[in-house]
């Protein structure tokens, strides 16, 4: 029995003491006399969607994951809302010639950096997701060639966050990103499922690997499939469908397995055919495999050695 009541002044769940909790646990059955045991089973559709969506999440995850006192709000921040907000300041500084051009003064310029809102890096109301930095995808003194595939195939670094996360990590962070997001309105939550989203289904090379393959694509897979199953039609055109990104790296997923031999077709097939609850349309391999060489034809990258 896990017994919390709400507090006004702070608005949050506090736990009562263990002789409330007692004595909730011993008359558990007079709470409400219309209220019934819930349904479990193979039978129960709601629970076994919900068993789908949470079987990676362990008691160890959302100790290391959530905040140290285990509960989160809209307001709850995570290193994304950091790298985000580096980025504004970076921009604005790097406009402040054309600012000053203007007839904004240095001043004012610096008013205007103040203004914008930071985040507390020593705050304990963080998520702590696995990092990853879907933009650094390559080795570090990566040679010329290595830059060029490792930055749009993520292989390198899904194999480099394999070092120290096992595959049931990476699936369980993805289930929790994802219910983050969709049950708790937390958008930090929408930023993480998305990176590992695309470093699961951007990374070409792997999908020769057999046991990446088996232990970190299909699941990742299944579980996209599965969450794309409960997600109500007005969350996926606002939230999954914003900047295209999904459609992006589904199309670039089937072209990659296309290229490997098509070894994950049925899986495709399955995706097919829940896209087509959303009037998604997935490309055939061959139909990808001939737009992108027409994209590039001569203006393919060349690597050339200095």
């Amino acid at each position: 029995v896990v017994a919390k009541r709400w507090c006004q002044e702070t608005e949050d769940l506090v736990a009562v003491n263990e002789e409330d909790t007692e004595r909730i646990r011993q008359n558990i059955r007079d709470l409400d006399k219309g209220l019934g045991a819930y349904q479990t089973g193979e039978n129960n559709q709601t629970y076994t969607q919900w068993q789908q969506l949470t079987c990676k999440i362990t008691p160890k995850l959302l100790h290391e994951v959530l905040p140290p006192h285990g509960c989160f709000s809209s307001a709850t921040g995570s290193a994304y809302e950091d790298e985000e907000m580096a980025a504004v300041l970076k921009k604005l500084k790097q406009q402040a010639p054309a600012m000053a051009e203007q007839g904004v003064s240095a001043a004012d310029l610096q008013s205007i950096i103040d203004a914008e809102p930071t985040t507390d890096c020593a705050s304990t109301d963080r998520f702590n997701f696995t990092p990853i930095n879907i933009r650094h995808s390559f080795p570090p003194h990566a040679t010329p060639d290595e830059l060029r595939r490792f930055s749009k195939d993520k292989s390198w670094l899904l194999r480099s966050i394999l070092q120290s996360r096992t595959c049931e990590d990476i699936l369980g962070e993805f289930q929790l990103a994802f219910l983050v997001i969709l049950v708790g309105q937390n958008f930090c939550g929408i930023e993480h499922w998305k990176r590992i989203l695309h470093l699961v289904l951007g990374s070409a090379e792997v999908l020769g690997d057999a046991r990446v393959v088996e232990t970190v694509v299909v699941p990742v897979l299944r579980c996209f499939m599965s969450q794309l199953r409960v997600c109500p039609h007005e969350f996926v055109a606002s939230v999954l469908e914003q900047d295209n990104f999904v459609a992006e790296i589904l199309q670039e997923f089937v072209l990659n397995v296309y290229e490997s031999g098509g070894g994950l077709d049925p899986e495709i097939a399955r995706l097919r055919a829940v896209l087509k609850m959303f009037d998604w349309v997935l490309p055939e391999g061959q139909q990808l495999q001939t737009k992108a060489d027409e994209e590039e034809g001569e203006y393919a990258p060349q690597v050339v050695d200095l």
